[in-house]
């Protein structure tokens, strides 16, 4: 009897919290899909990385909601009220079931207590986020006016590095260089780019920033190499005197060397180069 008072005391609350539970749940992953979309569309950098959080809070929100849910559907299903059985109303239904004339032998007809199927939950997709080894540098959190959205499909491939070019291909090309005032350079293919597109570069010397840009692709820029075509190869080069601060008036000097590129927060790879002292004879 208590059970049947708790029974029907509890169920409209679990069947009521249970959809308000799976209503949360609905909502808040239309939200998560929808920052999800922002965080690949969103024309600047600081635009996705606010979608990006905030559709991994909706996304918490949604499988919250979806436990919750299921745990009081389970509760619901074993909590439904059982209707009780008066015994004066079955002493009646059995006097008026049995004849004077006739013996009937009454059984008991069996009941199945039907058990609740599991419903399956979907695992969620996991928001893309950026390579947190390789953070975007400063020059890349400044909107670039006239950009365009990067195709899916656009790609930066880094090859080597020599010590020149000749035609666009490299001579002594390797991954070791002595110190000194020269060049190096970077070769690198590229494919799916537009023009507008937003990229980056950076050099760096034993982790620290050298120097970089954020650049417009296929837009002439006073500060920015000149890179045009969907698909092809370029390079870049850069030697470390020509930096504002004037702390490599010597140009390379020993220590490890690399570069790095994305497509607007899309990291697309590192490359490095070691500069060693020259041994003496």
């Amino acid at each position: 009897m208590l059970a049947n008072v708790l029974s029907n005391g509890l169920a409209p609350y679990l069947r009521w919290g249970g959809i308000a539970f799976f209503a949360i749940f609905l909502l808040s992953s239309l939200l998560y899909f929808y920052f999800l979309h922002r965080v690949r569309f969103a024309r600047y950098y600081v635009l996705r990385e606010r979608a990006r959080r905030a559709g991994g809070r909706w996304l918490t929100i949604a499988v919250i909601s979806l436990v919750l849910g299921l745990v009081t559907l389970y509760l619901y299903r074993h909590t439904s009220p059982v209707p009780s059985t008066s015994p004066t109303a079955v002493t009646a239904s059995v006097a008026e079931a049995v004849s004077p004339t006739s013996a009937v032998a009454l059984s008991p007809t069996p009941t199945s207590t039907s058990q609740p199927s599991p419903t399956p939950t979907s695992v969620p997709t996991p928001t893309p986020t950026p390579t947190p080894a390789y953070p975007l540098p400063v020059t890349a959190l400044t909107p670039k006016p006239g950009a365009t959205p990067a195709p899916l499909d656009a790609r930066i491939t880094l090859v080597t590095f020599a010590l020149d070019q000749e035609n666009g291909r490299p001579v002594d090309p390797g991954d070791t260089f002595p110190p000194g005032d020269h060049r190096v350079y970077l070769f690198f293919t590229y494919e799916g780019m537009r023009q507008g597109v937003v990229w980056t570069y950076g050099w760096y010397h034993d982790g620290e920033y050298l120097d970089g840009n954020t650049c417009l692709w296929g837009v002439v820029e006073e500060t920015c190499p000149r890179v045009f075509g969907e698909k092809g190869s370029t390079f870049l080069f850069f030697n470390p005197r020509a930096v504002e601060t004037g702390e490599y008036p010597d140009g390379y000097v020993p220590g490890t060397y690399e570069v790095r590129i994305w497509i607007e927060d899309r990291f697309q790879g590192v490359l490095s180069f070691t500069v060693t002292e020259v041994e003496s004879p």
